[in-house]
């Protein structure tokens, strides 16, 4: 269902409403970068290629920063976002119904796996809102954190207008390495085992820091410099190994998009404001962004 076919199927479409959205706030010259860009494209592209008729785009961000809330201590954030839990949730489980999704979707592939007996019914609507949990705020925080590098470093924007396409997704790379989007992810440790000469349990939990092993300077040069010439091959901002990203090759398809249609269209970009962060158990996320979109 998400095979590299699948993908770039979508990146047509990708393209043209990322066109169409830039287009439109050009008019408005002066916008909100996070609401009226980072969280519009994802909410607006991502539910339709699963095929959800009706997105909602509050639930589906509050949905994505509860589940990424959920893994964090038990503080007032996490308390906060499992208070909105039973709505939340149930309105995500309707939209994710098999009757209730279009047949030319993801969803519909991962519910033809079901009639074809590798999984079952109940298995395929977890594995469509799995989407939803993980494909939404992680999206939505990558095209705003990628707004903020461009906007703070001019200089790599005009490198990006050079070369639209063939540096609008080095660029989008080197956002995941420098602002690691998912900072910390839990794992647990399936055999006894040793890291650094740290003995570790079979069934210990162990917080894996992916924001600190993208800023390591025994890996990466210079790695507090955003450069969007870098070879960012090897960074964590999508996991690794089987507990790879598996809707990565999306998540780069909209950010892709974006930053294209961005550098195409849009001169000049600049911060029209103090960015303020959103804090979070788990996301480095952006609340607002004030931006002006420059002749």
């Amino acid at each position: 269902a998400l095979a590299p076919k699948v993908v770039r199927d979508l990146r047509d479409a990708f393209k043209a409403d990322a066109e169409q959205l830039i287009d439109d706030l050009l008019v408005k010259g002066t916008i909100e970068g996070v609401s009226d860009l980072a969280e519009a494209f994802p909410t607006r592209v991502f539910p339709k290629a699963v095929g959800i008729k009706k997105p909602d785009t509050r639930m589906l961000i509050d949905y994505g920063a509860m589940a990424f809330n959920a893994i964090g201590p038990d503080n007032e954030l996490r308390q906060t976002s499992m208070a909105n839990a039973p709505k939340i949730v149930a309105w995500i489980s309707e939209q994710c119904a098999r009757e209730r999704m279009t047949n030319d979707g993801i969803g519909a592939l991962i519910y033809e796996s079901a009639d074809a007996g590798d999984i079952t019914e109940d298995e395929a609507g977890m594995l469509v809102r799995s989407l939803l949990t993980a494909g939404v705020d992680t999206t939505v925080t990558g095209i705003g954190n990628a707004l903020w590098c461009l906007a703070s470093n001019p200089d790599q924007y005009e490198l990006l207008r050079s070369d639209p396409e063939g540096l609008a997704l080095p660029a989008f790379e080197e956002t995941l390495r420098f602002t690691s989007p998912v900072q910390a992810f839990y794992r647990t440790a399936g055999v006894d085992t040793q890291v650094a000469g740290v003995d570790i349990e079979e069934g210990t939990k162990i917080l894996c820091v992916l924001g600190a092993a993208n800023m390591d300077p025994d890996r990466w040069e210079t790695p507090e410099t955003f450069d969007i010439t870098r070879k960012v091959a090897g960074h964590l901002a999508l996991g690794a190994g089987v507990h790879t990203c598996v809707g990565q090759n999306i998540a780069r398809a909209e950010g892709q998009a974006v930053l294209r249609a961005l550098a195409e269209r849009v001169p000049r970009l600049e911060l029209a404001g103090a960015p303020v962060w959103r804090p979070n158990n788990a996301i480095h996320a952006l609340d607002k962004l004030p931006m002006r979109l420059g002749s």
